[in-house]
């Protein structure tokens, strides 16, 4: 608890982009738009904390200034010894930390679960992947956890491997047991990578379940999928026993991005800072708390949700079980003023936050509370297969290929990575041998055409 002698967070981008506005300078430097817009005056307001790497402003990969400042602050909130800022999302991150493991070698362990852009990063960095299959149980191959068991079994399979890498919280929000499998992963000399795009706000949760906290090495947060931070504002953590500096990571970092970073965005991290500080604590617990009370409440009434306890800002409806089909049921909301997160044949993703206002959460329980229940519609998951890996990713991407319907692209090997996204995750990588699975699953996200080596 604060006595009131604590020094406030500091918010020293915010504050020398707020003192640059007052002062009214000319700008002859980037952007164009000289802080204003022909056309619009909220724009313009906007455009006018809209600066570029002008002197006072720091750098983001040499960050020594203000910028440095405000990811020590954000290195403190979350426990790790060093926290980078990224502006182009988790996918920055994913680059990032891929690019460290490539310099211990060429192959990485990963649940088959991870996001496309682990397997684009792959792809560029030419590493090899090798797979944990998880226990999927929907026909998307979405929803299934890692164990640790998993873990030490591709280890003692795989014991040349540059890292580990997995997801947790997944888009539906399950959760993997992250202690043990650090543990697995260090108990064999092996770094241990977390995909926590979805949880960064579980750093303020009443019973903190964070990467940091339970030794891994590194992980990426996209702090504006659940805090308040614009679109693309992320972090990258290194662990206290990462075995690379933030200086190299840095230096990795920045073999991928652009060298013009949203000073917007990176404002909007600063402040965050200070909102985790000083009331993150108290509103997520205050989240918690009402989000469980309306699932007691949905479940009362019959509605199906996904059990998530770990990932709670999630409400995952089970449209399969209340008789609904996903997409339908999310035209139903849509139509109600709620508009979802995600949605496929059997699930619907609400994203639930501290942001939400009494009257959003008041239409939010009266539109499932009134939702006509339908006897549950019954649906087969089996379980997903690997598909034949024919060539490396990094060779595949670089063939001749052709567009062919999906039908006619069984036994083909896929010229791309195939994932519908949301939820971003692979159902066929670069190199891979599509077979009916995989043409029936990317077929049931609204696919109908692919492209294959010729």
């Amino acid at each position: 608890m604060k006595t009131g002698n604590e020094a406030m967070m500091t918010t020293p981008i915010y504050d020398f982009l707020k003192k640059f506005q007052n002062q009214e300078m000319v700008r002859l430097f980037m952007p164009g738009h000289k802080g204003n817009h022909p056309f619009d005056p909220v724009f313009a307001r906007i455009s006018q904390y809209d600066l570029t790497e002008i002197q006072g402003a720091d750098a983001l990969f040499e960050a020594a200034g203000i910028i440095g400042e405000s990811e020590a602050n954000a290195s403190r909130i979350f426990h790790s010894k060093a926290t980078l800022y990224s502006t182009q999302g988790s996918t920055l991150g994913i680059q990032t930390m891929l690019s460290l493991l490539a310099s211990r070698g060429d192959t990485v362990i990963a649940g088959r679960n991870a996001h496309m852009a682990f397997c684009n990063a792959c792809t560029l960095l030419r590493m090899n992947i090798r797979w944990i299959l998880p226990e999927a149980s929907d026909p998307y191959g979405v929803r299934g956890t890692v164990t640790p068991e998993q873990v030490e079994q591709a280890l003692k399979a795989c014991p040349n491997a540059a890292g580990v890498y997995l997801t947790s919280p997944d888009y539906l929000g399950n959760t993997i047991d992250l202690k043990r499998i650090a543990a697995i992963c260090h108990r064999y000399g092996v770094p241990f990578c977390c995909d926590h795009a979805h949880g960064a706000y579980l750093i303020k949760s009443p019973e903190p379940v964070h990467p940091m906290l339970a030794g891994a090495d590194m992980c990426c947060d996209s702090a504006h999928k659940t805090l308040p931070v614009l679109t693309g504002g992320a972090y990258l953590h290194l662990g206290e026993n990462c075995p690379w500096e933030k200086e190299e990571a840095k230096e990795h970092m920045a073999m991928f991005s652009s060298t013009s970073p949203s000073y917007l965005i990176l404002a909007s991290l600063d402040l965050c800072n200070r909102y985790l500080e000083e009331r993150g604590k108290a509103e997520f617990r205050m989240l918690f708390c009402r989000v469980g009370a309306l699932k007691q409440k949905w479940r009362d009434k019959g509605i199906h949700l996904l059990d998530n306890p770990a990932d709670f800002s999630k409400l995952t409806l089970d449209a399969a079980a209340c008789g609904w089909d996903g997409e339908e049921l999310a035209e139903h909301l849509r139509k109600s003023g709620i508009e979802c997160e995600y949605a496929n044949s059997c699930y619907v993703v609400l994203m639930a936050s501290p942001f939400l206002s009494q009257t959003e959460w008041e239409l939010l329980e009266e539109a499932i509370m009134n939702l006509p229940l339908r006897p549950a519609k019954r649906w087969e998951a089996p379980a997903f297969v690997l598909p034949e890996q024919v060539m490396p990713a990094y060779e595949a991407v670089k063939q001749q290929w052709e567009r062919v319907p999906l039908e006619r692209a069984v036994g083909r090997v896929s010229a791309q990575t195939i994932a519908a996204c949301p939820p971003g995750v692979p159902v066929a990588v670069a190199g891979e041998r599509i077979h009916e699975q995989i043409k029936n699953i990317y077929k049931n996200s609204g696919n109908f055409t692919v492209k294959v080596i010729k």
